[in-house]
């Protein structure tokens, strides 16, 4: 007999249902999120299980990398998907929750999330971390620069150790401010330290993978946005088209159609937030400050002049991206093409 089950997950507790090939309830019980206490209630509730299911959310990796380990069958269910199929429900609860979890994988109307790998993993944590640290030194320097520009003192742009020093010469010792920013800068100088250890960090990651490598001859991807394609994506197999990649990365508009009603919105802005955010700062520079020919600028300065720069922007961020898993499936190179005479 198959068993089905559906786990709903949270940091002390995970509620547990098992039900049969008919949808009837065989087992419902919380046991603590430990790996131990839920592999050995699974293997005595349900040692027939022929899927065992759950939410994406913060723990998911963890789980289905470990329950993985003891070839247990388990699957990450997507969590929008799951939610519109558990909202129907009247009564909200985690019970319910796990007993509707284990009917999605029972009837198979689930959509499957794949979950990366242990290495991309942990270089994603480090590329988190790095732009956490960036955000941070922008508000600082923004921070700084607003307080000394209330007395009238302004300086041109500057990061790092030129920032400070440049601080440290309009404030001197005796200014009224001078012990309001002296933290704030001994905070910066310490951000700025740990950041050129992360940047350190991924381009040693970026030299010694052949496929970074070959991302990063795209022009205006650089390592960081290289590496956090890479390590993002991590499996382009999982993708049966190039140009799904956009859709999945949050590039495409929305559509609303209903009867004579047939609306294109904005980008829907799902997916990765931070290698959206890079591959829109690579349109941006490949338009500006690209000074090489390319095929793929010459295409987005004549998209530009036609809908208007902005607009252009996030196209060629998904162009980018479609190009981008193009290369790495391939194993090519970025061919710059040739101008085409006047």
């Amino acid at each position: 007999m198959k068993q089905y089950v559906g786990l709903d997950v949270s940091q002390k507790e995970t509620s547990v249902c098992v039900v049969d090939e008919g949808g009837q309830v065989l087992f419902e019980r919380k046991a603590k999120s430990d790996l131990g206490a839920l592999t050995a209630l699974l293997h005595k509730r349900a040692p027939q299980a022929e899927r065992i299911g759950f939410e994406t959310g913060a723990m998911a990796s963890w789980l289905w990398h470990e329950l993985r380990r003891v070839d247990l069958p388990v699957v990450c269910i997507d969590a929008r998907h799951a939610h519109a199929a558990l909202s129907v429900r009247m009564n909200k609860s985690d019970q319910n929750d796990a007993r509707g979890l284990a009917e999605l994988v029972r009837v198979g109307w689930y959509r499957e999330v794949k979950v990366k790998s242990a290495e991309s993993q942990k270089v994603r944590a480090i590329l988190v971390a790095r732009s956490r640290l960036v955000s941070m030194r922008r508000d600082i320097e923004n921070q700084v620069r607003s307080l000394i520009k209330e007395y009238g003192l302004l300086f041109p742009r500057a990061i790092g150790q030129q920032f400070r020093n440049q601080v440290g010469e309009l404030l001197g010792d005796n200014h009224p401010l001078f012990s309001v920013i002296s933290p704030l800068l001994s905070i910066h100088e310490h951000v700025c330290q740990q950041q050129n250890k992360f940047d350190d960090e991924v381009r040693r990651l970026a030299k010694a993978d052949e496929t970074t490598r070959r991302l990063m001859t795209v022009p205006a991807v650089g390592v960081v946005t290289a590496l956090t394609f890479r390590h993002t994506i991590d499996d382009p197999s999982r993708f049966r088209s190039a140009l799904t990649v956009g859709a999945y990365l949050g590039l495409t508009p929305r559509r609303n159609q209903s009867g004579e009603t047939d609306i294109n919105g904005r980008i829907s802005r799902w997916g990765d937030r931070l290698l959206r955010t890079y591959l829109f700062e690579a349109a941006t520079v490949l338009l500006y400050r690209t000074k090489k020919w390319s095929s793929l600028k010459a295409w987005g300065m004549k998209l530009a002049k036609r809908i208007g720069m902005r607009k252009a922007k996030v196209a060629i961020a998904r162009k980018i991206a479609v190009i981008l898993h193009c290369i790495w499936v391939d194993g090519t190179s970025f061919d710059w093409g040739q101008p085409q005479p006047v």
